[in-house]
This record gives structure tokens, C-alpha cells and sequence, in this order.
């Protein structure tokens, strides 16, 4: 065993916070339900991912956090998924130090489904592996929202959404012109670290008042690679820093209200991401028709993108590929009055498409070896979901989707979910979820394959299989919301079994050793091993999740959250840890308001100790100590139309060296300012 850590660390404060949080419920369930215009404003909030028609989000039948306009402008986002890991249940895949994937209550970014306004992303196939494109496609300054929905949603939206959903919901066309336009610096106190800069604009309008109207937007993103911020061992190697990224974005929107029963949107999209080197390039179209009738609502989308990997995914080496996705999606929400129930019934039919002439080639040294490089797959779907409102206070959700996948034939994914109101304080929610995941495009297909084991010649050959099976999982959850007087929160435990995980960890360089592994193949004619994906027979994730805000006045108010997360491979006779997820994960902030015109805010995060790499046999583990970042930022509104932000980012300057490829760094410290106007 190279390097095991066995100490168990005691936290008082996680016990004391869990036993307020129950308490602080406790009370209020004995509350009597009496008028409080804090609880109705914090409850009433709309969401719109977590079932089939809009909710309040006391009344939504799902884990659901919102991440508002405010919050966005509040602080530099440059990068989304660092804005998303201060969610409650949300963690940051950051394996080789240079993707922060987004994981929802210990499941990977695979698992995590990415929406922008309902409509699915996925550069997956594009760039099967690195891949941290999906959260940011968007400006920022186009963003209304973000809803993060926490537990699986495949009865709604399928195949890819087991660990939950990520919906990116853009802000929508203004009746009177309107504008918006940022210009963002960050210079790091170290030398060597990268400095970063962003440059934003959004702007919407009428052409013709209530009948036509369009919205623009862009941005650009640019920050510096890191130099030599870790330390050179002695004999050894020295590890990288953060990432080049340089990012582009552009997109435009028309909307046409025929009448007031009716709308159709077109959007179109183009971005251009380049991540140290790695060139990605995505175009997207969209047409929508909502419809409000006298029996209900309907909605019909048609959507298609081209992502375009102009790079390929080996370092030193150009092999460039092209995925397209094009879908179909209606639905139909109506009101039934007998039995109080809403019913919303709809249909998905997707098709992806790969073009990958180094990838796809099949297997060197056989006969079809170059006969074909595209590969291609379908699928379709029907679902269903009725909320059943029991009484006044008592909704019970039931829903069941049917995928039918070109290669892995039928499934269902069905979902009971119940949400009580114990009175207007308290939200009791809870239910129960079965989804699948099939394979991506490259998984399953036997003529895809790519160099592995740290080299493109003398390390590995990784390859698609027919015999992998979808993964499927079931979930439960149970938990309450709360909000009274200047308090709100809530507190959430949730389990998640995993069967039939999609893997490729086992693989190895040694020609001698590969003939041990179960998913060994055979040999390249150059000698190098093949290693086809397999399932892992199964995995566990279960914890819980608390959050407490208290608006204390008008000026002050303060946040928190925390989230224990336990993910393990169970396959064995012994479990073994998933890497990069922190069991304990506390988010703690605060907004002060001492005038009209300022603002102060600070955050404080803290990662507890997590093992960023664990063998197969999890005999050989190592791990990252537990740490803590604050920031501090200061907002000063000089006009109505001008804010001027500042800030210290990493107050401490807390950093540490990355001694392995596996590990990741934290930026130190440095010093952001902002300007934004709105007009």
C-alpha cells in the first residue's frame, strides 16, 4: 500500500449544526401556520426543471437550488462550475488539475445532465475525456438563473440526468429596450499564476411592441496559463498549474407573439472554446412554439448542434472530429379537475452523429480496420407525469418515462414523489426514483478506440463494446424546507445505488500484467494492450444536505450551506472510496448593505479531506488534506446605470504544492475588479 490515511477527524460543528437544523424544524413544525411575508417571498420563488409545468419551489417535487442573477453579478464567474460548487449537494470533479466537472451527491459529471433553457449540451463525444465545455456555453450576462436540481430526473428528461440537472436559463426578450455590459480583471498576487480578464454584453428589445422583439448577446474570456507555481522535486517532475482558457461566445434570439395565446422563439448560438491548446467549437439553432390554450399549455422544440473538436484529445497530436446532435421534444401540460390533477404528457426523439477519422477506424491490425469512420444512434422517448393534489396541503407526483435506444433496446425510469406542507413554515418532501444511463456514442461502439496509459505508443489502447450494459440506479430522498420570519433553509438525506457503472479505470502499460484484467482484449500489432469499458457490478452515494439563511435586516443577511457526501465503489467485499469527493463540504457567506449605494460580501468555503487517487484494489490510495478559501468583494453603485466591483479572492492566500498529476491547485490570492453598466 503506497499511502493510506486511516485518522477519522471529529466535528463538533457539523454535529451542533445538524442537531440546530433539526431543532430549528422541529419548532417551526409546532409554529402555528400563521401569515409571514418572509416566508411567502422566499417559498414562492418559480422553478421550472423539476417537474412539467412551472412551480413554486416549496410546492417542487425535487431537490432544487437557484443561483440568481445576483448571485452571478455578485462575484467574478468566469468559469460556472466554480459558481455551482457553492451549491449544497454540488462537488468539483478536478482530476488532472485541469477540468472542474460538475457532480451532483457524488456521482460523476457524467451524470450530470446540462441544460441551457431547457434544451440539452453534451460535448462528450466530441471530447470524451477533459471535457469541462458543457458549463459554458452561455455569457454570463445572458443568464437570468440557474436551477440545480439535485437526484435523478430521468422520468423527464432521460438518459444522462440520474445524478440530477443543471438548467441554464437565459433571461428573456424585454418589452422596452434594455441593456447590459460588464468588463472583468483578476491579476494574481503570485507572478507565475495566470491573470484572467472577461468582457460581456447582453442587450434586448421590441422591433415591434408585444408582436416581435430580438435579444443579443456575447462575450469573451480570456486567462493566462500558470507558470511555475509548484515547487520542482528533487529527481522528479514538475507539475503543471491551471489552464490557458480563452473563451468566445455569441448568440441571438428572435420572438414572434403572434397573439396572446402563442410564441415562437428562434435561437442561434456560436462559441469557441480553447482550453490549453484543445479547440472547441459549437454552433446551435433552436425552434420553439409555446401555446396557451383553453385545456392547457404546449410546447414543441426543434433543436440541433455541431461541436467541432478542432484538436482531438491527444496532447501533441492533431486529430480533429465532429459530433452532431438533432432532437425533437413536445409536450403537452393539462389541468384535469377530476381528482385535482395536473397531467403532463410529452415525447423526445434524438439522433447523434460522430465523424472521427483517426478514432473511428475500427481495430488496428483486423480486416475492418478503416472500413467506417462514423458512427451514429437513435433513440426515443415517452413520458407522462400527474401531480395529484390529495388536499390542500398533501401533492403526490407520479411519473414514468420509456426510452427506446437503438442498441440497448427499452427502459423505464419510473418516479413517486410526495411533497406535504406541515404548515406555512414547513415543507415535508420525499420520494423515490428509478433511471438509466446508456452508453455515449463512443462506449458502445466497437470501432471506436483511442491510445491510453499516458502515451500514444508505448502505453495502452482503450475501446467501445457492444457487451456493456446501461447503468441504472435508484434513489431516495426525504427531507424538509423551511422558511419563518427571517429564517429559511432546509435538510435533505439522500441515498443513490448505482448497478451496471460504465468504466475504464482498469487498464495498464505492463504486456505482462494486462492479461489479469477481466476487460483485457488482446494486442495491437505493435504490442501495446487493449482494454475494452466495462460495468462495474456497483456503487453507493448517499450523505445529506443542510442549508440556513437568515435575513438578520434589511442590510444584513447570511448564507450557508453544508453537504455530507459518502460515494463508494461496492463491487467487492470491501468498499473503496470514489476519488475527488470530499465527504464534508461547508459554504458559509454574508451580505452586508450599510447604503443604497454599497455592498460587501464574503464567502468562506471548505473542502475536508478527499483522495484524489485510489487503485482498483484500493490497496494504494493517496490523499489531499482538507482546506479553506475565503473572498471578499465590495460593490459600489456610483449611478443607476454604473457599478463598480472589487474584491480579494483567496483572503489567506492558501496554496499548496501539486505533486502528482492526479492533484489540483487552488489560485492563491489575488485581486478582481469589475465594472458594470446597465442601460
Amino acid at each position: 500500500m503506497n499511502h493510506v490515511r486511516t485518522r477519522q477527524h471529529r466535528h463538533p460543528w457539523r454535529l451542533s449544526a445538524i442537531g440546530m437544523a433539526l431543532a430549528t424544524a422541529n419548532a417551526f413544525a409546532q409554529a402555528p401556520a400563521g401569515e409571514s411575508a418572509a416566508t411567502a417571498n422566499t417559498l414562492s420563488a418559480v422553478v421550472v426543471t423539476a417537474s412539467g409545468n412551472e412551480q413554486e419551489l416549496r410546492e417542487a417535487p425535487a431537490s432544487v437550488s437557484v443561483i440568481t442573477r445576483e448571485d452571478i453579478e455578485r462575484r467574478p464567474v468566469q468559469e460556472l462550475a466554480e459558481l455551482l460548487g457553492t451549491v449544497e449537494g454540488v462537488t468539483l470533479n478536478r482530476s488532472g488539475n485541469l477540468v472542474p466537472g460538475v457532480q451532483l451527491r457524488g456521482l460523476g459529471s457524467a451524470y450530470t445532465l446540462m441544460l441551457i433553457d431547457g434544451k440539452r449540451v453534451n460535448a462528450t463525444s466530441a471530447m470524451f475525456r477533459g471535457n469541462d465545455y458543457d458549463t459554458g456555453w452561455v455569457a454570463t450576462d445572458d443568464i437570468e438563473r440557474i436551477e440545480i436540481v439535485r437526484g435523478p430526473m430521468s422520468s423527464l428528461y432521460g438518459s444522462d440526468a440520474i445524478g440530477g440537472v443543471v438548467n441554464i436559463i437565459t433571461r428573456p426578450i424585454s418589452k422596452q429596450w434594455r441593456g447590459s455590459a460588464r468588463i472583468e480583471t483578476t491579476v494574481q498576487q503570485d507572478k507565475n499564476a495566470g491573470d484572467s480578464q472577461l468582457a460581456g454584453f447582453s442587450l434586448s428589445g421590441p422591433i415591434k411592441t408585444d408582436v416581435l422583439g430580438v435579444k443579443l448577446n456575447g462575450a469573451y474570456v480570456h486567462r493566462d496559463a500558470d507558470g511555475a507555481v509548484n515547487s520542482l522535486p528533487a529527481g522528479g517532475t514538475r507539475q503543471t498549474g491551471l489552464q490557458n482558457i480563452r473563451n468566445r461566445m455569441f448568440g441571438a434570439q428572435l420572438a414572434l407573439t403572434p397573439d396572446s395565446r402563442q410564441s415562437i422563439t428562434a435561437d442561434v448560438d456560436t462559441s469557441r472554446r480553447d482550453h490549453s491548446g484543445f479547440l472547441m467549437e459549437r454552433d446551435a439553432l433552436s425552434l420553439q412554439h409555446k401555446g396557451r390554450w383553453g385545456f392547457g399549455n404546449t410546447e414543441l422544440t426543434f433543436a440541433a448542434d455541431e461541436i467541432r473538436n478542432l484538436t482531438g484529445m491527444i496532447s501533441g497530436q492533431v486529430n480533429p472530429n465532429k459530433a452532431n446532435t438533432t432532437s425533437l421534444a413536445g409536450k403537452a401540460s393539462i389541468p384535469v379537475a377530476w381528482g385535482n390533477q395536473f397531467v403532463t404528457a410529452g415525447f423526445d426523439i434524438r439522433e447523434e452523429k460522430l465523424y472521427d477519422p483517426t478514432n473511428l477506424r475500427g481495430q488496428p491490425g483486423t480486416a475492418g480496420y478503416d472500413a467506417s469512420t462514423e458512427t451514429a444512434i437513435s433513440q426515443w422517448a415517452l413520458f407522462a407525469e400527474d401531480e395529484i393534489r390529495i388536499t390542500d396541503r398533501l401533492a403526490v407526483t407520479l411519473g414514468n418515462r420509456f426510452d427506446h435506444h437503438e442498441n440497448f433496446g427499452g427502459h423505464n425510469s419510473p418516479r413517486a414523489y410526495a411533497v406535504y406542507q406541515l404548515n406555512d413554515a414547513v415543507t415535508l418532501k420525499g420520494g423515490v426514483a428509478r433511471a438509466f444511463r446508456a452508453p455515449t456514442l463512443l462506449q458502445g461502439s466497437p470501432n471506436w478506440g483511442s491510445v491510453s496509459c499516458g502515451s500514444a505508443t508505448v502505453g495502452c489502447y482503450i475501446v467501445g463494446s457492444r457487451d456493456i450494459q446501461p447503468e441504472t440506479s435508484t434513489s431516495q430522498e426525504l427531507g424538509l424546507q423551511f422558511a419563518q420570519g427571517i429564517h429559511s433553509g432546509g435538510l435533505m438525506f439522500f441515498n443513490t445505488d448505482l448497478k451496471n457503472m460504465i468504466d475504464i479505470t482498469n487498464r495498464t502499460a505492463d504486456r505482462t500484467l494486462a492479461t489479469g484484467y477481466s476487460n483485457f482484449v488482446g494486442y495491437l500489432p505493435d504490442g501495446r494492450p487493449i482494454f475494452r469499458y466495462q460495468n462495474i457490478a456497483s456503487v453507493r452515494s448517499r450523505g445529506l444536505e443542510a442549508s440556513w439563511n437568515a435575513r438578520v435586516s434589511p442590510q444584513w443577511n447570511l448564507r450557508s450551506n453544508y453537504t455530507y457526501t459518502d460515494a463508494q465503489n461496492t463491487s467487492g467485499s470491501v468498499a473503496i472510496p470514489l476519488t475527488y469527493r470530499p465527504k464534508h463540504v461547508l459554504n458559509l457567506g454574508a451580505d452586508w448593505n450599510p447604503t443604497a449605494q454599497v455592498s460587501v460580501s464574503g464567502n468562506l468555503r471548505y473542502h475536508s479531506a478527499q483522495y484524489i487517487s485510489v487503485s482498483s484494489n484500493g490497496q494504494s490510495r493517496v490523499e489531499k488534506d482538507g482546506y479553506a478559501i475565503a473572498d471578499l468583494t465590495v460593490g459600489w453603485r456610483m449611478t443607476d446605470a454604473l457599478t463598480l466591483r472589487a474584491g480579494i479572492l483567496n483572503l489567506t492566500g492558501k496554496t499548496f504544492d501539486r505533486t502528482t498529476s492526479a492533484d489540483f491547485n487552488e489560485e492563491g490570492r489575488r485581486y478582481y475588479l469589475a465594472l458594470h453598466a446597465k442601460f
